[in-house]
């Protein structure tokens, strides 16, 4: 290849003129040009030195017109010093807030005494009065080794910036394993101070940071959040390397999170960087939009949390003031999960969350009442109806996690009465649909739009595939069934708690759900479907309400067992390879431990009991255990949970790859518990999502209905204007009241009731509208559209008194459904659960001869096609775009050791193309079919390992790692042996020690236990100048993928 189209001249140079001519850093080279000295090109008398001594004294002269030669020196130590015992990320954390927050040196007092003052390294309010210096070509060297590094960036002489390139036609992840691991051993010093890492190979570019394993290196595709996007470096120096850009992240978009017990560097992605600037444009302007800062909707999975501590740790440090930021979540898991979150990430102090947290609505109106710098509360402790407004001399931020669920009722209208001039920002996973007006216009319009398919495309989150098992079951395709359960439930507008018995009283065709062959049935598809997918990672199996938990778990314990009994037999007729591959399933299958999760309810003992069922058993795990946090942990043999409600919403487990639905579910509940499996996990390509109750229509309608304000307005009451809406809320009011009159009830009586007698009074208003079945249904259309006709008033827009008429109206339609919801159903369910459960017929199929999947993609859809196709004619088939990008990260490792598997590429996308083709559109059955096919030829594919005789990939890797061409029959059979015994060895060594990538020592026990092996086991064949290539190229393998061996 000539100069010309080499690395340096296609991707270093390109850097290099795009740092200088217009990013405006000073660009040098330093390859043999560079004179050592203090006044030679750099000032560096060694090439050990990495922190530019010359231009980090004159930096704290400048910004520091107080401080002494004296005092610089000292600023100089404090920031070069470290424990010999602190492992690197521990240096890398303790310098980072030395540099954003100041050095510390001490100064005398006139009195003589001494106190210590911050010396500023970097001036952040004026980013063009810093030295930004980009030095190509830089030699470094440690205690043993010497590296010369493609570009290294530094502000002030510090070494904030580390750029590793290759050549156009080299995979990225080459930087990663072969450059970037091998500098963190040999030059360590180097990343002490560094703040971030770019890859390249100038047609594509990762950033990620000290710490972070290749898969959460990640893409800087856009400069402004409407742009489409491209991966290309130029476009993440321009994003990230920006002056302005540079020390905004630096000084406000790192994180240390040390949940766990353990610390992780956390650098903002790209769309949290741009939707948090939003964010805090917004607040700029919070007194022109009267508190409103917007909707800032992140899909589920992209790093909601995060951006919700980057967005206060930014107020905090960019504006004057002290705010006090309430953070409102609606379930006490979700307000632990987030408080904990902000505790870990440093910004509550050395204060524990707990003190943080409203214990009760009293105290949250105390805490109110001062200044604490934050406030974490569920929405249902602001339940003092009369308290007066406060209004402090300091800013109150609301920052509404789920805001589409916690703007309804009598708590969002008092937390809007006690608090009238504070600023209002909701954060969302999923969008709002067209019916949710009350979320709009209390946050209002859209600040940011990060959706389920770019973050799919950027690798934030993993596809999700689709596969529908509840086929087999003939006697369930009545649409019929699932359209009318999941109206019933958007309909019902009750909490989660509510909707299992809601749905059990309301919907006949539910027994069919509930009737025990088909539950058997599913149970044994179950277990023979997850326990053929024993490599993937965790399940969750989504039950229709409390009790089918708990009759599925029974049902699966029974069908897995006979699963482990077939195992066994089929293992004594196997050949000697399949045999060793089949116990690990065997042990896997017997360690698998599962569990049911939902929520206590009274009396709930005698209501299992009736089922002939025992729900201490299961309450006894979920109350002594930390369930939670074994099904966190990928190495926790608690790998499948059964829940109904509970797990839903907020609980981020990211080795869960298969979500197990039989259960309707519906808009922001449905796409929010699928995304239970799409969250990013080492080894983890894709999720799954298995329907067993033939949820994909209402899928499809979600996916569109989603898209209905993709254009980020905040929509417009589509129905009528607002003169008519006040004037028809009044009416219904009138209506109601009336009604109430002719059955002898007066409703003021209750509004203007305090105490016992405003519950006497509720519990005769309930019983005066319900002497008929028809004076119920009236009442109920009164109360029902009134309630619906208010989701779209503004708060102002209506009188006090007004207010609690509707208030009372609904209080009287909630006990008339509270007296329906406590009558004991229990016993009339199980007879006609019986009755049905006698006729529904399945068919049943042979075991042996189960059907291979059906599964499609369903994260790269195009939905702006789909929304107006579905707009059109609802009937239509889903419409999908090209899906290179979400397949190309799955084929990048097939194709990267075997070219020939091009073919696979190719097929996918012509089935694609011919879908999409105008002319003769294929059906999305036949589309699915396709796929599933492909997919599973793919996964074949994968198994070549079984085919080698080998007993994992792994094993493979170490064999593809080590062969030669040359090799005779012989020497490749060694060579198996070689590689599996080296594996296991390593293996045994590493769980030997703690941590044993952040010491030295522990890294050379390692790397002398290969060296050894190699030596000693290699064919003769192999000289010692290949074990030596060898042998580095096994430990960086090792050191990439094995780091948290426990």
């Amino acid at each position: 290849m000539s100069y010309e189209y080499s690395e340096n001249i296609l991707v270093q140079e390109s850097a290099g003129n795009l740092l200088r001519d217009e990013l405006g850093w000073d660009v040098k080279f330093a390859y043999n040009t560079e004179v050592l000295g203090k006044d030679g090109t750099f000032g560096r008398t060694s090439y050990n030195e990495i922190l530019l001594v010359r231009y980090f004294r004159e930096a704290l002269r400048k910004f520091n017109p107080w401080i002494n030669e004296h005092q610089i020196s000292e600023a100089q130590r404090v920031l070069e010093g470290r424990l010999s015992t602190s492992s690197l990320l521990q240096i890398n954390e303790e310098k980072y807030f030395l540099i954003r927050d100041g050095i510390p040196v001490t100064v005398k007092k006139p009195n003589g005494q001494t106190e210590s003052k911050n010396a500023v390294v970097i001036d952040f309010k004026n980013p063009n009065n810093n030295y930004f210096l980009a030095v190509k070509e830089l030699k470094i060297h440690g205690e043993l080794y010497r590296r010369r590094t493609d570009i290294v960036g530094f502000v002030n002489g510090i070494p904030l910036l580390f750029v590793e390139l290759k050549k156009n036609t080299v995979d990225v992840q080459n930087a990663y394993d072969n450059n970037y691991t091998d500098y963190q051993d040999t030059i360590p010093h180097l990343f002490y101070y560094n703040a971030f890492l770019m890859l390249s190979n100038g047609m594509e570019a990762k950033v990620g940071t000290l710490g972070s394993k290749f898969e959460f290196f990640h893409e800087w595709k856009r400069l402004a959040e409407e742009e489409p996007g491209s991966v290309a470096l130029e476009t993440m120096l321009r994003g990230v390397c920006k002056k302005e850009n540079f020390l905004d992240l630096f000084e406000n978009f790192i994180l240390y999170d040390h949940s766990g017990g353990n610390t992780a560097k956390i650098l903002a992605r790209n769309h949290q960087y741009l939707g948090v600037n939003e964010a805090m444009k917004a607040y700029a302007a919070r007194k022109l939009n009267g508190g409103k800062l917007g909707v800032f909707w992140h899909t589920q999975g992209s790093g909601k949390s995060y951006s919700m501590v980057f967005l206060a740790q930014k107020i905090r440090r960019k504006v004057e003031g002290s705010p006090t930021f309430v953070v409102l979540t609606d379930r006490e898991e979700l307000n632990t999960q987030i408080s904990d979150t902000f505790e870990n990430c440093g910004l509550l102090g050395k204060t524990k969350a707990s003190q943080f947290i409203a214990s009760s609505g009293d105290d949250l109106v105390q805490k109110l009442k001062g200044n604490p710098s934050f406030i974490f509360t569920l929405i249902q402790k602001f339940n003092k109806q009369n308290e007066e407004a406060i209004y402090p001399d300091h800013d109150i931020i609301i920052m509404s996690d789920e805001a589409h669920r916690s703007q309804y009722g009598v708590f969002a209208d008092n937390m809007m009465k006690l608090l009238p001039t504070a600023a209002r920002i909701g954060f969302t996973g999923t969008p709002l649909l067209s019916s949710d007006n009350i979320t709009a216009r209390t946050f209002g319009g859209y600040i940011s739009v990060y959706d389920f398919k770019r973050a799919v495309e950027d690798g934030a989150t993993v596809p999700l595939y689709y596969e529908n098992r509840g086929e087999k079951i003939l006697d369930l395709h009545n649409p019929e069934i699932t359209e009318q359960i999941l109206d019933a439930i958007e309909k019902a507008d009750l909490d989660a708690d509510q909707q299992d018995k809601l749905e059990a009283e309301f919907a006949k065709e539910i027994h069919l759900l509930t009737a025990e062959p088909r539950l058997k049935s599913i149970a044994r598809d179950f277990a023979a479907h997850y326990s053929d997918l024993w490599t993937s990672g965790k399940a969750m199996f989504v039950c229709l309400n409390k009790v089918t938990c708990v009759r599925m778990y029974n049902y699966v314990q029974e069908y897995w067992k006979e699963e482990i009994k077939r195992l066994k037999l089929k293992i004594k007729t196997a050949s000697q390879q399949e045999a060793q591959e089949l116990e690990r399933k065997l042990k896997w299958m017997q360690e698998t431990e599962m569990a049911v999760v939902i929520s206590q309810e009274q009396n709930e003992i005698q209501t299992f009991k009736k089922w002939g069922l025992d729900i201490k058993y299961h309450r006894t795990k979920m109350e002594k255990r930390e369930l939670d946090k074994e099904f966190k942990d990928s190495r926790n043999p608690l790998r499948v949970v059964f829940v109904c409600a509970m797990w839903l919403t907020g609980f981020d487990v990211k080795c869960l790859s298969c979500l197990y639905l039989d259960k309707p579910l519906k808009a922001h509940t449905l796409m929010q518990t699928i995304a239970r499996a799409n969250r990013v996990s080492e080894g983890k390509s894709n999720g799954l999502i298995i329907d067993y109750v033939g949820i994909v229509k209402a899928l499809r309608k979600a996916l569109a209905d989603y898209t209905a304000n993709a254009n980020g307005t905040a929509g417009t009451d589509p129905t009528f204007d607002k003169d008519e809406l006040i004037a028809r809320i009044l009416e219904t009011i009138d209506k109601a009241k009336a009604f109430l009159a002719d059955n002898d009830f007066d409703l003021e009586m209750l509004i203007n009731a305090y105490d016992f007698m405003k519950l006497s009074y509720l519990q005769e208003a309930a019983n005066a509208v319900c002497g008929t079945i028809e004076d119920k249904k009236t009442y109920t259309t009164y109360a029902s559209e009134l309630n619906r006709l208010m989701k779209y008033a503004d708060r102002d827009d209506i009188t006090r008194h007004t207010r609690r008429q509707y208030e009372a109206i609904a209080a009287i339609y909630g006990e008339l459904q509270k007296k329906r919801k406590h009558i004991n159903t229990t016993d009339l369910m199980i007879e006609i659960n019986s009755i049905i459960s006698d006729y529904v017929e399945i068919q049943q199929e042979p075991m042996m001869l189960r059907e291979e999947p059906r599964r499609f993609d369903i994260s790269a859809i195009d939905f702006d096609l789909l929304r107006r196709e579905f707009a059109k004619v609802k009937k239509k088939n889903l419409v999908m775009r090209d899906l290179e990008q979400v397949i190309q990260q799955k084929l990048n490792n097939m194709l990267f050791n075997n070219p020939n598997r091009i073919n696979y590429y190719e097929r996918y996308q012509k089935i694609i193309d011919d879908y999409n083709a105008e002319q003769d559109r294929a059906t999305i059955e036949k589309t699915f079919m396709d796929l599933m096919d492909l997919a599973n030829q793919m996964n074949q594919e994968e198994q070549r390992y079984v085919r080698e005789g080998f007993a994992s990939d792994e094993e493979l890797s170490f064999y593809d790692m080590l062969f030669r061409d040359d090799l005779n029959k012989e020497e490749i059979k060694k060579l198996k042996e070689i590689a599996t015994t080296l594996l296991h060895k390593i293996k045994s060594k590493i769980s030997e020690l703690d941590h044993w990538t952040d010491k030295q020592e522990t890294k050379a026990e390692v790397d002398n236990l290969i060296r050894d092996t190699l030596w000693a086991e290699l064919p003769s064949c192999y000289d010692e100048v290949s074990i030596s290539a060898y042998r580095q190229k096994i430990y960086e393998y090792v050191y990439t993928r094995y780091r948290e061996v426990a």
